[in-house]
């Protein structure tokens, strides 16, 4: 999926360090795109995620001019996969 950033230039979502989307803006641009809690970021600009530390993660999401992710979404209770 595609993601657009806010008027500040944000995503609208968190992230931790495994890739696992902690907490997403409610109805901002991320949450209409379909990212939710719970989803597990598996590329980040077709960077595999699992080659990244967390702070290569957030420096991708914050300078790429168009970020583009791959995900697995979460279980039906918002548990990771």
């Amino acid at each position: 999926m595609t993601l657009r950033r806010n008027g500040l230039g944000q995503l609208g979502f968190h992230v931790n360090y495994e890739g696992i989307v902690a907490e997403v803006e409610p109805y901002g641009y991320a949450w209409q795109a379909g990212l939710r809690q719970g989803s597990r970021l598996v590329e980040i600009c077709k960077v595999a995620v699992a080659t990244l530390s967390h702070e290569q993660m957030i420096d991708l999401l914050r300078t790429s001019v168009t970020v583009k992710v791959v995900i697995i979404p979460p279980h039906e209770d918002a548990t990771p996969r």
